[in-house]
């Protein structure tokens, strides 16, 4: 009898993808960036740069796994990488389905706009609800919009106000435990 390699099957699905993705295809925790950061406009794979480095401290700080560039904890897309052209929506929503997370995390307007045009088909309702900075459900995934994450880096209040909206990204097994 032939066996299935689940994560076999999932990355060769996602070479499809390649410019625009980055981590773990087996993460609980997707997020997606709109905006290039300057290492992405040079050319670089996604999440690069600070913004990468940064999201892989913070995600550990939540729970969800403590990793680097290479050992990835989270999945991330990239929208409009400079060595490819922009996802559609419907591209987006596939490359979410493959992964099946638990979490969404859309760090900037441009991506809370295409998770809106690329889910809203799913869920009705869902779009007044997922406002920059808020919170939603879709598809039985958690939704997050936060604020500009990669612009935040360099902006001490902005960074604050980020890291309060990225705190709503607790993974389920650390629901309810106190720091």
């Amino acid at each position: 009898m032939a066996t299935i390699d689940y994560s076999k099957t999932i990355t060769q699905q996602l070479e499809a993808f390649l410019p625009h993705i980055c981590g773990n295809p087996l993460a609980s925790l997707v997020v997606i960036k709109g905006i290039p950061g300057p290492r992405e406009a040079a050319g670089d794979k996604p999440f690069s740069g600070q913004d990468g480095l940064a999201l892989d401290k913070a995600f550990g700080r939540l729970g969800w796994g403590f990793g680097s560039q290479s050992t990835r904890m989270w999945f991330g897309i990239a929208l409009s990488p400079a060595s490819a052209p922009t996802l559609s929506p419907q591209s987006l929503r596939s490359i979410c389905e493959l992964i099946d997370p638990l979490t969404i995390v859309a760090l900037d307007d441009k991506a809370r706009l295409a998770c809106i045009e690329a889910f809203s088909q799913a869920e009705e309702g869902f779009l007044a609800d997922f406002t920059s900075g808020r919170q939603t459900w879709v598809l039985g995934r958690h939704l997050i919009s936060v604020a500009g994450f990669e612009a935040a880096l360099d902006d001490d209040a902005q960074k604050q106000k980020v890291w309060a909206q990225l705190k709503r990204c607790v993974p389920p097994q650390m629901q309810g435990k106190k720091g």
